[in-house]
C-alpha cells in the first residue's frame, strides 16, 4: 500500500513556510502492517528521515507508530496522518 502526502500539507508545514514544497510517500506492507519504505523530499526533513529509518529497520507496526506523537507544530506531523 502506498500512502502519499504533501510534506507541507499540515499546520507545521504552514508554520515553517507556506511556500515550502515537498512530498512524503510511505510504503506499507499490508499483511504485517509495517513501514517497509519511505521517500521524503523538501527542505529541513532530517527529522523525518531519522524517524522513518528507525520505523523501517525496527519493523515497527503502524498501529504502534501512531503513539509516537511528534512535537507540535512541526512538519513531522505527517506521521499523524499515517
Amino acid at each position: 500500500m502506498l500512502w502519499y502526502s504533501e510534506t507541507s500539507g499540515n499546520l507545521g508545514g504552514q508554520v515553517y513556510d507556506r511556500g515550502a514544497t515537498g512530498t512524503t510517500r510511505f510504503l506499507i506492507e499490508r499483511d504485517r502492517r509495517v513501514l517497509i519504505g519511505c521517500t521524503i523530499t523538501g527542505s529541513d526533513i532530517a527529522e523525518f528521515l531519522h524517524a522513518a529509518t528507525i520505523a523501517v529497520v525496527g519493523e515497527v507496526p503502524i498501529d504502534r507508530l501512531r503513539h509516537a506523537v511528534p512535537p507540535f507544530p512541526t512538519r513531522s506531523e505527517i506521521w499523524l496522518a499515517l
